[in-house]
């Protein structure tokens, strides 16, 4: 899922991502921090002489837990994310760098990968010095803001043509910069928020109960389905996108976004469905 947050300097496009984002910015802090000091007991055992490590309990190479990246290169963002293999989130407060890095060392093949990682497809780049770094099941969501005469410079051609800018989810409200207020969100219910985040993303990660592996230790993916009920409404939306696409009064420049909603909307309905499943328990209403 790619987010995009439209709208000019200062009207709060960052704060207002940061008051999702802030249990699990932490807890990725956190992840990062227990790396690198894993990292250094590693690095010291590594150096030790090997009398030295005979008398040393042994130190295993860490793993990369982090699983928010912004600045970062996309050969570091697959490794990181052959690591952190469940999912990697990209959250940058201006999207026009994470466009911009594009193609910044390797023209073309870099949007080849966002375009098919967004589709679920195993990707692959191929370097000198490391060989082939290799993901089966790419999951990397992207959030981030933009404002509108950058959002505009974005919308090329070629960015139409390949449906890199079909895939982005945009909101783009009305809105003015606001004067000074003493209107706070409530602390009790940031306290909820960021536990139940917090417990939901360790309910995942944590637990090993929804997480299964096979015996090569790869992720054995999850498989839902509609229930009856589910099914009729998505087949009606579905019929419903499919009449747009077929109809003459639709502009050409909507219909080429209309086939990436019937993706988008099933992966919505599947995130609300676990969210809600989630918080009746966390209430105890379920």
């Amino acid at each position: 899922i790619w987010i995009s947050l439209v709208g000019k300097a200062g009207i709060g496009k960052t704060p207002s991502v940061n008051s999702m984002l802030f249990p699990l910015k932490k807890i990725n802090n956190k992840e990062v921090q227990n790396y690198h000091k894993e990292h250094e007991k590693y690095e010291y055992f590594n150096n030790l002489t090997p009398k030295e490590k005979k008398e040393h309990e042994e130190v295993h190479k860490p793993i990369k837990k982090q699983f928010i990246a912004n600045d970062i290169t996309l050969e570091a963002l697959i490794d990181l994310h052959q690591e952190s293999d469940n999912a990697v989130a990209v959250f940058k407060d201006e999207l026009a760098g994470w466009v911009k890095d594009m193609n910044k060392y390797r023209s073309g093949s870099d949007l080849e990968f966002w375009l098919s990682s967004w589709s679920g497809e195993s990707v692959n780049v191929n370097r000198v010095t490391r060989g082939v770094s290799y993901i089966n099941r790419p999951f990397i969501p992207v959030l981030g803001g933009i404002q509108p005469s950058i959002f505009s410079s974005m919308q090329t051609e070629e960015n139409k043509d390949n449906g890199f800018m079909d895939r982005l989810l945009l909101t783009y409200p009305e809105l003015k910069v606001d004067n000074y207020s003493d209107k706070e969100l409530d602390i009790t219910a940031l306290n909820w928020y960021s536990d139940a985040i917090t417990l939901f993303y360790e309910t995942i990660n944590k637990t090993n109960k929804i997480i299964k592996r096979d015996a090569d230790n790869n992720i054995q993916p999850l498989i839902y389905t509609f229930d009856a009920e589910a099914k009729n409404e998505w087949i009606r939306i579905f019929n419903n996108i499919t009449a747009n696409q077929n109809s003459e009064e639709e502009n050409e420049y909507m219909k080429s976004m209309l086939p990436k909603q019937k993706t988008y909307i099933p992966r919505f309905a599947l995130m609300l469905h676990v969210f809600n499943s989630f918080i009746d328990s966390y209430n105890g209403t379920s």
